[in-house]
């Protein structure tokens, strides 16, 4: 039987299922970097979410292994994670939890994905040039502690509340996630703390700055790039 070419990249690239303990560790210890769905079959969100997913698998992140879990057969892992509803996502880079994100959270699933699969990873390249690639990777980037529905200091939290105030798009890194970025880039920037906001590849400033901007009316535009 010959299948349309649609249908065929939709088989080549749908997601493993796991279906066993032993099968999860394995994906968990084999892969470089790794996303695991948790669904269950009466869950639509978790349907709409793997269509997703499979878009992002063909277009952006061939690099990356795709598995999906039942939560309801495979409870020995589900346990292990606190699990308790569906959608959730897991990332892993080398066997190691970068990312948990509860929900459908389709713009967080990606800027996760973005910084474990990143050319910041690519060490053949000099650190600069992989910082410098990073920084202007989207117009708007902010170097945090944590990810925007989960920070990890005080001053990351606020930052993320101004910039949703805006409207306006960014993409974010978790400098805890990688410790040659974290040290990295404070020497690259010449600026010593976090969170870091950068627009176009220029370093706006940190909290402190980035509030004065908000009071004076000029944060939006300069987001903007204007």
């Amino acid at each position: 039987v010959i299948l349309p070419r649609q249908f065929v990249r939709v088989i080549r690239n749908m997601p493993q299922s796991i279906s066993t303990e032993e099968a999860f560790n394995k994906a968990v210890t084999d892969s470089n970097v790794l996303l695991v769905h948790f669904t269950a079959d009466w869950c639509e969100p978790c349907k709409e979410l793997n269509n997703v997913l499979d878009e992002m698998k063909a277009n952006e992140f061939s690099s990356v292994e795709f598995v999906t879990v039942d939560a309801e057969q495979v409870e020995a892992v589900a346990k292990k994670f606190d699990l308790e509803s569906v959608p959730r996502i897991l990332c892993f880079k080398k066997g190691e939890k970068k990312a948990d994100i509860q929900g459908a959270k389709v713009p967080e699933i990606k800027s996760a994905l973005q910084n474990l699969a990143d050319v910041v990873y690519d060490e053949s390249k000099p650190l600069d040039e992989r910082l410098k690639a990073l920084i202007n990777r989207d117009p708007v980037m902010l170097f945090m502690k944590g990810i925007p529905s989960a920070p990890r200091c005080g001053f990351s939290r606020t930052m993320i509340e101004i910039l949703n105030e805006t409207s306006v798009a960014y993409s974010t890194f978790d400098i805890l996630s990688n410790e040659e970025v974290r040290q990295g880039l404070k020497k690259f920037s010449d600026w010593p703390t976090y969170p870091q906001l950068y627009v176009k590849g220029e370093l706006v400033g940190g909290l402190d700055i980035v509030k004065q901007m908000k009071e004076s009316n000029e944060l939006i535009s300069t987001l903007k790039g204007e």
